[in-house]
C-alpha cells in the first residue's frame, strides 16, 4: 500500500522499527561511513561540496588503470571474452582495465527492495566529442560489476539534447556488451545485458528550500512485477511529479520477484565515469549527494 507524505517523511528521516513497526517501504539510510572511495588510477577523493556528504566530478585522471582485485576471474560463475575482429579470445584472466572514475561503494548488505537518494546535479554543459560521462547511484549485486543485476539512478553527458535527464534503470547482465563477451561459467551460455531505461523529468524551478537538489525513490510493489518511482521535494517530501508505475518487463521477472519476497542481497556505489576526456564549459559536471536510503 502507498504511504501518505507523512508517513514517509517519517521513515525517511527514522530509522528503521523493529517487529514490523516500519511500514513498507521501510527507508533506512546508508551512513557516509559505510561507503569505500575507490578509484582505480591514483586519485585524491573529491571534496564534498557544503552541505552534501559526497561530490563526484568529472574524474581527474587522464587514464584509468589496471585492477587486480576486480580481475577477469572475480565473477566465478562468468568467464569474459574479448574480440578480436571477428574472432573471440578467452577466457581471459588476470588485472582488467577500468575507466577513470571515482566511486564510493559501500558494504555488503541484505533485504534491499528498493533505493532513494536526494541528489543535485551542477556544471557543464559538455561539448559533444564523441566521449561519455555517466553519473549514478545504483544497487548491484557483484562486487565488481561484472555480469551483475542492478537498479539504479543514472544520467549519461554527452553533448547532446537530453542530457539533464535522470532515468531509472534496471539491469540484467550488466556491463557484459558486446554479446558474447560475458558467458556462463559451467556451460559456456552468452549472457545478454539486458536493461530498461525510464526517463524521469527534471522538477521546475528549485525546491522548497531555494535548493537544486531533489529525492528520487523506487521500489517494487505487486510481489516484485510493479516498480513504484517517484520525484520528491526533499524536505517537505511533496511530490514534484506525477508518480510512475511500470510494470517489470520479463528478462527481471525472476529477479524483481525473488527480491520482492527476501530482498537482494548486495551494494550501493555512487559513481562518475567516462570514457574519455570530455570538454565542458562552466564548472565540472558535478553530482552531489546528501543523503542514500534503501528500502526494506
Amino acid at each position: 500500500m502507498r504511504l501518505a507524505a507523512a508517513s514517509l517523511f517519517f521513515i525517511l528521516i527514522c530509522p528503521a522499527q523493529p517487529h514490523g513497526e516500519c511500514g513498507y517501504p521501510c527507508w533506512t539510510e546508508i551512513p557516509a561511513a559505510k561507503f569505500t572511495f575507490v578509484s582505480f588510477a591514483p586519485s585524491a577523493q573529491p571534496p564534498a561540496a557544503p552541505s552534501y556528504e559526497f561530490s563526484l566530478p568529472d574524474p581527474a585522471q587522464t587514464e584509468g588503470g589496471m585492477s587486480e582485485q576486480c580481475n577477469a576471474r572475480e565473477n566465478p560463475d562468468v568467464d569474459l571474452y574479448r574480440q578480436e575482429g571477428n574472432s573471440w579470445v578467452g577466457p581471459l584472466s588476470g588485472p582488467v582495465y577500468r575507466n577513470p572514475l571515482y566511486s564510493y561503494i559501500s558494504e555488503k548488505a541484505a533485504g534491499r527492495k528498493g533505493i532513494a537518494v536526494q541528489v543535485a546535479f551542477s556544471g557543464g554543459p559538455v561539448s559533444n566529442t564523441g566521449q561519455w560521462l555517466a553519473q549514478a547511484v545504483f544497487f548491484h549485486d557483484e562486487p565488481c560489476y561484472r555480469a551483475s543485476t542492478e537498479f539504479g539512478f543514472d544520467r549519461y553527458l554527452k553533448g547532446l539534447p537530453g542530457d539533464s535527464t535522470v532515468y531509472f534503470y534496471y539491469e540484467l547482465h550488466a556491463n557484459c556488451k558486446p554479446d558474447g563477451k560475458c558467458r556462463n561459467h559451467q556451460t559456456g551460455a552468452i549472457w545478454l545485458d539486458q536493461r530498461e531505461s525510464i526517463p524521469l523529468q527534471t522538477p521546475p524551478g528549485a525546491n522548497s528550500r531555494g535548493g537544486p537538489d531533489w529525492l528520487y525513490e523506487a521500489y517494487l510493489e505487486d510481489g516484485g512485477t510493479l516498480w513504484v518511482i517517484q520525484v520528491r521535494d526533499p524536505y517537505t517530501h511533496k511530490a514534484a511529479l506525477a508518480p510512475l508505475r511500470r510494470a517489470v518487463k520479463d528478462f527481471w521477472t525472476d529477479s524483481g520477484k525473488s527480491y520482492f519476497a527476501k530482498g537482494a542481497d548486495g551494494y550501493i556505489t555512487a559513481t562518475a565515469v567516462r570514457d574519455g576526456p570530455i570538454a565542458y564549459s562552466g564548472g565540472p559536471p558535478t553530482m552531489n549527494l546528501a543523503h542514500i536510503w534503501v528500502a526494506k
